[in-house]
């Protein structure tokens, strides 16, 4: 598994050939054979459920706060998903085989995603009465092994600490995307007969959805504050960044649909360009995910969390950061803890991720936005 699983090969494998992955897998692991005969001995053990993980978070966000002058507030919310049943792909295991099959959605269907967010309202450095401008910075994460929300924590604490930062009130909101963190364990419901049925896997989640869901909350939170004048920023990282272009092109084709304005996109950690303007290819996206979403998949989730995830670590490491204490002593059990709640469904982002969900056809987005001069788009 150690060779199998190394990040460079794991990739290429899963892009570009995902039966070679599939076969890989039964060859290296079919001494855990039994594993996969009985689920429960697969599953991820000690899994926490979604009351056990908001508690813990919030104990986390309770620690921040002490002493502070800016509370970081978590809020609950729901968005709900109209899947569609050629982008939004489900597989579920065949009964007495373990290749998997496409299934179709009820009609009228929709899924119900409840997930929180955290926001952090620093107030500002003037009297409020002078004050007329909200500046609201919406920060995406990244989609990988146990992220969520939490990934801006230590960046919001600083904000904490710094309180006085600008002359307009700035609001800081970092949301869970959907099939992450507390927003992997979505509902479906059937409007014909009202029936509400949890989801054991979940769909290839898409950019557009992940902008959709964003959109939803940006109007939402529009609708709760009184400011007269409202500017948003959108901060994305790393291969969400296409997400960030998604809501920006849509701003910019119907500029209503907000009630401030769109002002600057910070794109931090991008991709290359010519990796970002490759034609999408939803075919082969979609016979990856597939291929991840059955053995191939529970066991790369298994080696990932394994030892307390030993392997987490040592890739954030290598691939993600310059140093080893820049990552902070949470970075690892914050990872497996996240990972490891609602049954593990989170890995159905991370497939979808591997399976290029998020890769290419960016052109049309990126030529929308050199044609308009509204939206400043800084790199980092």
């Amino acid at each position: 598994p150690g060779s199998l699983l190394d990040h460079s090969e794991m990739k290429s494998v899963s892009m570009s050939n995902p039966k070679k992955l599939f076969i890989l897998a039964i060859i290296y692991l079919l001494p855990l054979s039994e594993c996969f005969t009985v689920s429960r001995k697969l599953s991820i053990p000690s899994l926490h459920d979604k009351t056990l993980l908001q508690q813990q978070q919030q104990t986390t966000q309770e620690v921040q706060n002490d002493n502070l002058p800016c509370p970081i507030q978590v809020r609950d919310a729901v968005f709900t998903l109209t899947p569609d049943n050629q982008t939004n792909a489900l597989y579920q295991r065949r009964k007495f085989l373990p290749f998997r099959r496409k299934v179709h959605y009820p009609e009228n269907a929709q899924i119900s995603f409840g997930y929180q967010y955290n926001e952090l309202v620093v107030p500002s450095a003037i009297t409020s009465a002078n004050c007329t401008t909200t500046k609201i910075v919406l920060l995406i994460q990244p989609v990988g092994v146990g992220i969520g929300r939490w990934y801006y924590d230590r960046l919001l604490h600083e904000f904490q600490v710094c309180s006085k930062i600008s002359d307009d009130d700035m609001v800081f909101i970092a949301p869970d995307l959907l099939g992450c963190g507390t927003a992997s364990d979505p509902r479906v419901i059937s409007e014909d007969d009202g029936n509400s049925n949890p989801m054991k896997q979940l769909p290839l989640i898409t950019v557009e959805n992940y902008s959709d869901q964003l959109i939803d909350l940006m109007q939402n939170y529009e609708r709760s504050i009184m400011s007269t004048n409202i500017e948003w920023s959108i901060v994305s990282n790393g291969g969400c960044v296409p997400i960030a272009l998604e809501i920006a092109k849509q701003y910019l084709q119907d500029k209503g649909m907000l009630r401030g304005g769109l002002t600057n996109l910070i794109l931090s950690a991008t991709p290359r360009v010519t990796s970002l303007n490759k034609p999408k290819d939803d075919e082969k996206v979609e016979k990856s995910y597939r291929t991840l979403s059955g053995i191939a998949g529970k066991a790369f989730w298994w080696y990932a969390l394994r030892n307390d995830g030993d392997f987490i670590q040592k890739f954030s490491v290598k691939n993600l950061a310059a140093r080893e204490e820049n990552l902070g002593d949470e970075w690892r059990p914050k990872c497996v803890e996240t990972a490891r709640a609602f049954e593990g469904k989170s890995r159905f982002s991370t497939f979808g991720f591997l399976a290029g969900s998020l890769n290419g056809g960016n052109l049309e987005r990126f030529e929308i936005l050199k044609a308009h001069y509204e939206v400043e788009i800084d790199v980092i």
